[in-house]
């Protein structure tokens, strides 16, 4: 164990202290759903592992409380791999430490988002003194790839009146989001002349501080892929050998490099980066750390043709990455686009965007565009992970029962939605009944090596779950 399994509540920190020993990120849920499995089955309580990998466990009602509606509390087991460097995620344990009132990683995201959602659900089930009704942990895979966890969950495992989503954040009640869809576009560049007379030079941004792509897309905090095809833009003779950028579908892409080949030397080339992100942080003040070194690079027995540079270029500049629409009335972004990622494997070309909107029709939209967009540049398209929004809904009994348990620890919580994807979406499918919110403690920087979770919040949600859970009980 590490140092924050001794934090209070202890239950809570021992529990995301073994997620975090454990690599949980897309797609490689398995190992962590297994050993909260073994943890469940331990405490006497029936579990099952669904054919998606979702873990879904079942406590019984305490004696007295047997026709109290059920509580379903869900969080998703994976986490965002990104880092400073070179990490191996999947083979590899996140290290936790503690910097002060908060908790983080080493170099890495610290799977705060949803690896504290699932310690708080668990330590309620495990937790045979803690007097409520029943209550329902579903914990989902694929949250941040995809949804295909919260997509394929059969619906009898949703047979609940309240649905606690701990994705979220101690600052207020989240009752709707955005719904979503990922788009890969690829392409074959024609190949270009291999001119040993010239130069190869390596490009590496780095210094960006990326985000979610959805709640951070309206701050401005510039687009590392982007800013490369624009400064390429501005090489008349270079042509592009590779092309890297980004992390993570969801994630607002803060590295990127690429090798070119051009007449002109590294220096020549470093004189115009310096003055090319000089200019840039005028327009983007969150570029302020932003750097675009350049060194000598070994040829590449690839190159593009020129022709292929250029249309790689404009397809990258002229690609909707913004907020394209925004909500007045719940003072929020309706729909953006997100250029993910990029790469290039020899002279094949992939690149991937993520699209949202709080309306269904106005997310399709936004990726028929993207897919008009790139055809001009003879890319192929293919759409997938496609997730629904939800509907805000003020007047659930779930919702003014909360408000009243957080008003009680002299806590003041808004209703609000988000411009975020949340599996939500896909529960008030299966069951429309289901009244719905999403919660957690306090944690920022998801999806960025920056991720870090407040201590002190994580006590005071711990509290505040384990009330709303008494007085759904006691007033039934």
């Amino acid at each position: 164990m590490s140092e924050i399994a001794a934090l209070a509540p202890q239950k809570v920190w021992e529990i995301f202290d073994l997620i975090c020993s454990i690599p949980h990120i897309s797609k490689h849920e398995t190992a962590l759903a297994q050993a909260l499995y073994s943890k469940a089955v331990q405490a006497g309580l029936d579990a099952v592992i669904d054919e998606t990998g979702n873990l879904i466990i079942d406590r019984p009602a305490a004696p007295g409380f047997e026709n109290t509606p059920r509580v379903i509390l869900q969080a998703h087991m994976d986490m965002v791999p990104a880092s400073e460097g070179e990490f191996d995620f999947v083979n590899n344990a996140i290290t936790a430490c503690i910097d002060g009132n908060w908790v983080r990683a080493k170099g890495t995201t610290l799977g705060a988002d949803d690896g504290i959602g699932v310690a708080h659900a668990m330590a309620v089930l495990l937790d045979k003194e803690f007097k409520c009704g029943a209550v329902t942990g579903i914990f989902t895979v694929d949250e941040e790839a995809g949804m295909s966890g919260a997509r394929n969950l059969a619906p009898h495992y949703l047979q609940g009146k309240y649905l606690l989503n701990l994705d979220g954040s101690n600052t207020g009640f989240c009752i709707g989001c955005a719904g979503g869809a990922r788009q890969e576009f690829t392409m074959t560049a024609a190949a270009g002349k291999v001119d040993p007379a010239k130069n190869f030079l390596s490009l590496n941004i780095s210094g960006l501080p990326g985000g979610h792509s959805g709640v951070c897309i309206d701050k401005n905090r510039g687009n590392s892929i982007k800013f490369m095809a624009e400064f390429l833009d501005q090489l008349p003779d270079a042509v592009i050998a590779s092309f890297r950028g980004g992390t993570a579908d969801n994630a607002i892409p803060y590295q990127a490099t690429a090798e070119i080949m051009t007449s002109q030397s590294a220096a020549e080339v470093q004189k115009l980066a310096d003055a090319f992100v000089i200019m840039l942080k005028k327009d983007c003040p969150a570029a302020k750390d932003m750097t675009l070194t350049v060194s000598d690079s070994k040829a590449s027995q690839t190159v593009f043709a020129p022709e292929s540079t250029r249309d790689l270029l404009n397809a990258i500049i002229l690609a909707p990455n913004e907020v394209i629409d925004v909500d007045d009335d719940l003072g929020i972004v309706k729909t953006s686009s997100n250029l993910a990622m990029i790469n290039t494997t020899g002279l094949d070309i992939c690149i991937r965007t993520s699209q949202r909107s709080l309306d269904d029709n106005d997310r399709d939209a936004i990726c028929a565009a993207l897919k008009a967009h790139f055809e001009i540049f003879n890319a192929k398209s293919d759409m997938g992970d496609i997730y629904p929004a939800t509907t805000p809904k003020m007047d659930t009994g779930l919702l003014k029962t909360a408000v009243a348990c957080a008003k009680k620890m002299n806590k003041t919580h808004t209703p609000y939605a988000v411009h975020a994807g949340l599996e939500s979406g896909w529960f008030s499918q299966k069951n429309p009944d289901l009244e719905i919110i999403t919660c957690g403690p306090d944690h920022t920087g998801i999806h960025t090596p920056e991720e870090k979770l407040n201590i002190t919040s994580v006590g005071q949600f711990d509290s505040f779950l384990r009330e709303l859970l008494t007085v759904i009980a006691n007033n039934q």
